[in-house]
């Protein structure tokens, strides 16, 4: 005989697993590009924090920019940045490619991309070697060290990204159908591009007096 037993007040029978209501992610993103946005998100605000610094050491403390005595090479750093605005087009150019199934073009445009973003951190380099002052000198210098070294790392690791994706292109790993590791790394080497674009206009092209 068996017995049947009420739930009491207040209590409720459950039936299978409990349903959650709680939703980590309520955009249905799929993973690489709910990464892609945490990624870039915390990007921008790695940039942001040394971009308000340099703002704040300029307008509020009346930092002259640059110091007596020291030149900002703006003339010549803008062929260094005409380079890096190509290696955009070019990097661009291997997406389209590929989509039309032109893999050798996309393969050249690809060693192209590189030799550009080599270029510039080659030019870079030289230019601190010549610019007569380092991190040490004083408090441009170190901002500037900073906030120049701090995109050239990014530039240095897009470089290897594109490497690796070129080595994956001559293997026929990417096609028009699938090449998500191309797309996430044409969008941040677009972004290292952009950082640099408004790096350029406020450590380069913004003297605190025009003469």
């Amino acid at each position: 005989m068996s017995v049947h037993v009420e739930p009491a007040h207040g209590e409720h029978e459950h039936h299978g697993p409990a349903k959650y209501t709680y939703q980590p992610n309520p955009f249905k993103f799929d993973p690489t590009t709910l990464g892609l946005i945490i990624f870039l998100t915390s990007e921008i605000a790695l940039f942001g924090a040394f971009f308000l610094y340099y703002g704040h050491t300029r307008l509020v403390k009346g930092l002259e920019w640059p110091q007596p005595g020291f030149e900002i090479p703006a003339d010549a750093t803008s062929f260094n940045t005409a380079i890096l605005i190509a290696s955009s087009f070019t990097c661009e150019m291997v997406l389209l490619l590929l989509v039309r199934n032109m893999r050798r073009a996309a393969i050249a445009w690809m060693v192209l991309t590189i030799l550009l973003g080599s270029a510039f951190l080659g030019l870079q380099a030289r230019e601190y070697i010549e610019i007569g002052f380092t991190p040490q000198t004083n408090s441009m210098g170190s901002i500037f060290f900073s906030l120049t070294g701090l995109h050239g790392a990014h530039v240095f690791i897009g470089i290897n990204l594109l490497i690796y994706c070129l080595i994956r292109l001559m293997r026929g790993h990417f096609s028009k159908d699938g090449m998500v590791g191309l797309v996430i790394t044409s969008i941040y080497w677009h972004f290292v591009d952009v950082v640099w674009i408004i790096l350029y206009t406020l450590v380069y092209l913004l003297p605190t007096h025009v003469t």
